[in-house]
């Protein structure tokens, strides 16, 4: 039998028997916590503490202005862009994760130029 198609943050593949749906009992019906809808991962993003969120592949966690995480565990080390919660799309994110930035700390690639309008988060 298919085995769960969900992705368990820092530990794999789900490994129980899947519905017709493609997901276990246990998975099926976790909703992203972004935007509602069917969970297929765990966020993966780490600090003092695996995030662990569930997400659908269109979001990921939001990185801050720094170009990481912004901190996870008991504290806040960089602000995330404002009006924005700890996850969002893929696609309203406002800046580039701090690995694709030049020595200068530039977006290798154009960053959007979005900071303060918001996201589709429902966090």
């Amino acid at each position: 039998m298919d085995k769960c198609k969900f992705i368990e943050s820092w530990v794999g593949q789900c490994k129980n028997d899947v519905l017709k749906s493609g997901f276990c009992e246990e998975h099926q019906g976790i909703t992203c916590i972004s935007c509602g809808k069917q969970a297929t991962h765990s966020c993966e993003e780490t600090g003092q503490l695996v995030c662990g969120a569930p997400l659908c592949d269109d979001c990921e966690h939001t990185i801050a202005k720094d170009g990481t995480n912004g901190g996870i565990g008991f504290f806040r080390v960089s602000p995330l862009p404002k009006g924005y919660k700890q996850h969002c799309r893929k696609d309203a994110q406002v800046y580039t994760s701090w690995y694709t930035r030049d020595e200068y700390n530039q977006p290798l690639n154009s960053e959007r130029k979005k900071a303060g309008s918001g996201s589709d988060s429902t966090e």
